[in-house]
């Protein structure tokens, strides 16, 4: 069965933030990271609804790294 366009790794829904944006409002995270840190740190750099969305989506565990965080947030897009 094909994947939903919006599913497939070289595409994304119009309103799902790209990787770009959440490696922005990630910026000066100390890792390792909990999911509660990350996403005060997302809103003190000023991330907008969607990116905050995806990042309250994400499983609540430690993250080692940004690629970790990224890795999550595109299952959960």
């Amino acid at each position: 069965m094909a994947q939903h366009p919006a599913h497939s790794q070289n595409h994304r829904h119009p309103d799902e933030p790209r990787p770009e944006e959440i490696q922005r409002v990630l910026k000066g995270a100390d890792y390792p990271m909990g999911k509660e840190k990350l996403l005060m740190l997302a809103r003190s750099n000023g991330a907008d609804g969607e990116v905050m969305a995806v990042l309250n989506r994400m499983n609540d565990r430690n993250f080692d790294s940004a690629d970790a965080v990224l890795r999550e947030a595109t299952r959960v897009e």
